[in-house]
This record gives C-alpha cells, sequence and structure tokens, in this order.
C-alpha cells in the first residue's frame, strides 16, 4: 500500500523538470531559383461552352448554360535536348494554323447545308400533312353519307317488308273461278 502512495509522488516530480531552450539555425536553400520556361512544359486549357441542360444523375435538376474548362495536356518535364536554338519560346501566343481554320469553316458550311435541307424537307412535309389532313376529313363526310345511306336502305326494306306482310295478308278478291283446262281451247 505503501508502495502506492510512492507512484504518484514519483510521477509528479516527472513534471516538474524544466525544459531546455534549443536553438535552430535558419534553413538555407539547396539550389537557386530557376524559371521553369525551358524545363516544364505549361499546362494546356481549353474552354467549352454549355447550354442548358438537365442533369443525367437527377432529372429534377436543370443547370444553366457555363463555361466548363478541361485541361487538354498536363505541365510535364521537357526532356528534348538543351539547345535553345531548338526550344520554342513559351512565352508567345502561337496562332492556330489556317488548316484548321480552314477544316472548321467547312464544317461550319456543312452543318449549315444540312440545316437547309432539313427545313426544307419540314416544309414539304407539313404540306404532304396538310393535304392528309384534307383528305381525312373528305373521308369522314363520305363515310357519314354512307351510313346515312344504310339507314335510308334499312327504313325501305322495312317499308317493303310491310308492305309485303300487307299484300299477302289481304284475300284474294271472290272472282270466277279458274278456268278449267278444257276451256282454253
Amino acid at each position: 500500500m505503501k508502495q502506492l502512495l510512492l507512484l504518484p509522488l514519483l510521477l509528479l516530480t516527472a513534471c516538474a523538470t524544466h525544459a531546455h531552450k534549443k536553438t535552430v539555425a535558419p534553413a538555407t536553400p539547396a539550389g537557386r531559383p530557376v524559371s521553369s520556361n525551358g524545363l516544364r512544359t505549361a499546362d494546356q486549357l481549353r474552354e467549352y461552352r454549355l447550354g442548358r441542360y438537365v442533369d443525367r444523375r437527377d432529372p429534377l435538376v436543370m443547370h444553366e448554360g457555363h463555361p466548363v474548362y478541361r485541361i487538354e495536356s498536363s505541365a510535364r518535364w521537357d526532356l528534348r535536348p538543351n539547345n535553345n536554338s531548338s526550344l520554342p519560346r513559351r512565352d508567345i501566343v502561337q496562332t492556330p494554323t489556317v488548316s484548321t481554320n480552314d477544316a472548321v469553316v467547312a464544317e461550319v458550311n456543312k452543318q449549315r447545308a444540312a440545316t437547309r435541307a432539313f427545313t426544307e424537307q419540314t416544309a414539304a412535309l407539313n404540306q404532304k400533312l396538310n393535304s392528309l389532313g384534307e383528305v381525312v376529313g373528305q373521308t369522314q363526310e363520305v363515310a357519314k353519307q354512307n351510313l346515312e345511306l344504310k339507314r335510308d336502305v334499312t327504313a325501305l326494306r322495312e317499308q317493303l317488308d310491310r308492305l309485303d306482310t300487307q299484300f299477302r295478308d289481304r284475300k284474294p278478291p271472290a272472282s270466277s273461278p279458274s278456268p278449267s283446262p278444257e276451256d282454253k281451247w
């Protein structure tokens, strides 16, 4: 039991030790600062403009049109030989080549032609739909007339049947007896 009382006393004396201050020399840089113009290639970013669209994950969410930026190629080490004549200057913006502009203009012209053809086909389709609508209206009129004619024919048949039954029900009038075969001579 006495040993247990000495344990906290020993721990309290261990916490009362004094901390020693140590001085650390400032760090000296190992190398000299260097620009990365000839050592690394820059990130190639491209901006894409999006219009309104519905979120695929949640059809109740619509995104307004906004730009989206995509890294086309990340920065990386330039491993080409280090002769200054072969390295292009990284600070100058290079204009796109004429061939890509021509390709874009050609594609735009194709799209315009396709749009024109689509518009013409739509107009022709609308005309055909209008004429079909008129034909359907005429067909409905003919169907109504046929139905009326069928009703008339049915009414006439019923009237003819009534007349036939009346004619049969009537007794033939008392007439002279039918001639015998001998009278024919």
